[in-house]
């Protein structure tokens, strides 16, 4: 149970690291059970020299402990992807706050800089620095005459 569900039922929440512990501590139970049972077949096949009387542990351990360790492996990878998941969700909303932020420090920037009748911000053409372009041209680190003088070209 996550913290949303908790308190939706009105019990105290649980932390997000506690859940989390839980949920991959199932699927490595879960895992090693069937790991167990693996072993104890195993073990029962391996006193035994007919196959008939090998065949029970085969079907009842074999079968049980491999579906097991499926379910555990299941679970762990469901685990690995609803974490991924929320990270994903909670990265998208922290770029849609941090959009919301940029845009608004944006147009106050602007704003102030139209009140207060000062030039743009923005670098003139050819004065960009290197890895700017001046009119669809790269400027690299050398500088270029025409870019230097504002020359077009």
């Amino acid at each position: 149970m996550d913290e949303q569900t908790a308190a939706a039922a009105g019990a105290r929440p649980t932390s997000r690291l506690v859940v989390d512990v839980v949920r991959a501590l199932r699927g490595w139970v879960v895992a090693a059970a069937g790991g167990v049972l693996l072993l104890g077949c195993y073990l029962g096949v391996s006193k035994e020299t007919e196959v008939a009387y090998q065949l029970p542990y085969v079907v009842s351990g074999g079968f049980g402990g491999l579906a097991l360790v499926l379910v555990g492996c299941a679970l762990l990878v469901a685990d690995r992807v609803d974490a991924t998941q929320a990270t994903q969700s909670r990265l998208a909303s922290q770029m849609d706050d941090l959009h919301t932020l940029i845009i608004a420090a944006a147009a106050s920037g602007a704003a102030d800089a139209d009140r207060a009748g000062a030039p743009s911000t923005q670098a003139a053409p050819g004065h960009g620095g290197p890895g700017h372009s001046v009119q669809g041209h790269p400027v690299t680190g050398q500088a270029n005459a025409a870019a230097v003088s504002g020359q077009r070209f």
